[in-house]
Order: structure tokens, then sequence, then C-alpha cells
């Protein structure tokens, strides 16, 4: 049986998410997670009286090329051991999507292979960065002073940059309510010996970060690891960079959810100095199509006739005409001979406008009905700033 729960079984469901992950969860992690969660729409597969299969949404604002838009932020997605395999997670996945009345859903997906059945598509990329601080230095330096503060004390400050960025970047998420909170959540338990989380602030930018320090045979061995930086002019971007490649006594930087399209490698004299290594980010599901693709602006205006296959929500599938004409776009089911063909988690790749039409054609994943639709669809999906989406939810 699946259905909603009420208030006092949500840490029930947090102990069950947690256990089909194979973690125990430390009362304050359970407790900031638990409290963000809304009982409506919050689902458990029962049996017996108990849960063995979770899945929640999460009511946020997700900016998308030319706008904001409702999304349900889908997170706890889970089945406990020795329940798996047994049709679970489809089950919760379709009543899930039955009741998400936003035009878009997101996730994190902890297997990729597991969502595109589903109709998710990979639309933003995460880069994990190491950086050698003994030979990472910036061509330009930056000489404006950045103050750092524990992080907590810096909220306002955050907020308002974090706010400047939303507005024009893809792929960040609203942090109303309990959002700022987790993420600023920094308990003893989790810092694994580092120093408590700080901000480093300037005017347009800021850097959260935790130091730990070392010592080896070669020295201090200390490392650097940065949660999260907003920068909204290249200025405070410098600033912050400077700060952080030249914290004393680190060896290593690591930031693991940096922008695909960051500039520090381009800033740096010495590129080598940075380990790039490349992973699949936030995932894009539309679930009323027509008022998704029309919620969103495009690159230049056209007209084209999608062809979409959606098995799992079959209201989406068939043709829909799609049209921008420089200010505004529409969407509508259409009879018309279709340009393009392609299936719900293609769309839901290219919606932010960082995954390319054509690099999904490539992959088999859209064809080309008619001459020259593909290169039309293909510029028009293109955003003008790569989404980005710094947080795991």
């Amino acid at each position: 049986m699946i259905r909603t729960l009420d208030r006092d079984e949500l840490l029930a469901f947090e102990t069950a998410a947690r256990s089909a992950f194979h973690e125990e969860g430390h009362p304050a992690d359970v407790e900031i997670d638990r409290a963000l969660l809304e009982p409506e729409r919050t689902l458990a597969v029962f049996e017996d009286g108990d849960i063995v299969a979770t899945a929640a949404a999460l009511s946020r604002e997700l900016t998308v090329p030319g706008g904001i838009v409702p999304v349900a932020g889908v997170t706890g997605v889970g089945v406990v051991p020795g329940q798996t395999r047994r049709g679970h997670l489809g089950a919760l996945m379709r009543r899930q999507l039955d009741d998400v009345h936003e035009p878009v859903a997101a996730l994190w997906a902890s297997e990729g292979g597991i969502y595109a059945r589903y109709g998710y598509g990979p639309a933003t990329r995460a880069n994990r960065y190491e950086a050698h601080l003994w030979r990472a230095r910036l061509r330009e330096p930056s000489t404006v002073r950045v103050r750092v503060v524990p992080a907590a004390d810096a909220a306002g400050h955050l907020l308002d940059v974090y706010e400047a960025a939303r507005r024009a970047t893809p792929g960040l998420l609203s942090r109303d309510g309990g959002w700022w909170p987790r993420r600023l959540h920094d308990p003893e338990h989790r810092r694994e010996g580092a120093s408590a989380l700080r901000a480093a602030i300037v005017d347009g930018g800021y850097a959260l970060y935790a130091a730990r320090s070392g010592w080896d045979d070669g020295g201090p061995s200390g490392e650097v690891t940065v949660r999260e930086l907003v920068a909204v002019t290249p200025e405070a971007r410098a600033a912050l960079w400077t700060f952080l490649l030249r914290i004393d006594l680190m060896r290593t930087l690591r930031w693991r959810l940096a922008q695909h399209e960051e500039p520090l490698p381009l800033m740096l004299a010495d590129a080598d100095a940075l380990v790039v290594r490349t992973g699949l980010g936030l995932w894009i599901r539309l679930v009323h199509l027509d008022a998704a693709l029309a919620a969103r602006t495009y690159a230049q205006p056209f007209e084209l006739v999608l062809d979409v296959a959606d098995s799992f929500l079959p209201g989406n599938a068939g043709r829909h005409r799609l049209a921008f004409d420089g200010t505004a776009a529409t969407c509508e089911p259409t009879r018309a001979e279709p340009d393009l063909a392609l299936d719900a988690a293609a769309l839901g790749a290219a919606y932010l406008g960082g995954t390319r039409l054509a690099t999904l054609a490539a992959a088999g994943q859209v064809r080309e009905l008619r001459d020259g639709a593909l290169a039309v669809a293909d510029a028009a999906f293109r955003g003008a700033v790569e989404p980005w989406c710094p947080e795991i939810f």
C-alpha cells in the first residue's frame, strides 16, 4: 500500500530512507532533513505496518532560461534491504509524478541508470576539483581584501549574493524556509577533523569552506574543502580564488560540485595545477510538458513540432508545436507533421540549456525528421548561461 504520511511518521520515513542507503543517520542530520519534509508530499510503501520504500517531493523554485518555475524536488527515494526488485520503486515514481502539480520535477540520481526510464534526463554537469596548492596561482592575483567569518554570521550577505546569482543562473534553486540552515549545517561529527564551516566574503561573492590541518615528512599537508563558491562579478571571483589558493599550511584544495564552466582553470598561471573530473548533476523531468516548455525562453525565434515518446506519463506523448517569438513561448498539442522525435528523458536533459540536442542526437536520443530542424532546435534550446546546481538535496 502506498500512501502519504502524517507528521508523526516522518521520523520513521527518514529511518527507512537512510536504511536504503545503508546509513544510520545522526540525530542532528535526521532532524534537519525531517524539518524540510512536507507530509502531504511524502510517500511510503507499507507492508505489515512497516515502511519498506520511500519517496518525497519538496516544493521549491528552479531557475530556467529566462525565468523561474515551481519545481518538485524529489528526494528520499529508496527501498529498504530485503524489499528490492519487487516493483516498489516504479509504483512510487508513478504515484509521485501523478501527484506533482509543478511543471517540472528534479532530483540527484544515486544511480543514473535508474531514472532515465522514468523520464528524467541529466540537465547539469558538476566538476570535481583537486588543486595542488604549491603550484596553483592566478595569472592576475587580486589585491581585494577578503573577510573571513563563521558561516552562520554571514547569513545576510550569503542570501543577497545567492539571490543575485539565482536570478541569472539556470539550475539554481530557491532557499526559503529551512534551506539555508540545511546548507550551512555543520555538526562536528561530519567535519572529520576539519575546522568549523567558514565564509570568505567580499562584495559580490562568497565562498563556504573548511580547512583541515595536517603534517607529514614533506611538511604541512593541510586540505581546504570548498562547499560552495558564488560570485556575481569577475572581481569577486578573483578575490575569492586568490584567498583560497593562498591559505597557509594547506597542500590541497577540493571542491566537489563546481560549475562546469567555472572560470578557475582559465585564471590559473599553470592549468595543470588543477585536476578536473566531470560528472552528472541535476536531473530534470518535464511533468506537464506543454507548460514546462512554454515557461522558459529560447535563444532565437523558431517554430518546431516535437514528437515526444513518454511511456511513463502517456499524457505527454505525441506531437507538440513549440514556438518562440523572441519574447514568449507557446507549446500545445498538434496533428502537424513532426520535425524532431525524442523521448521525455532527452527533453529533460535539454531543458535548462546545458545539454545540447545535437549531442543527444549523436547519442541516438533525438531523431531529425525534417532537414535542418535539429540545427534550429539545438541553437534555440541553448542557454546563455551554463546551468549549475551546487547542492544535493
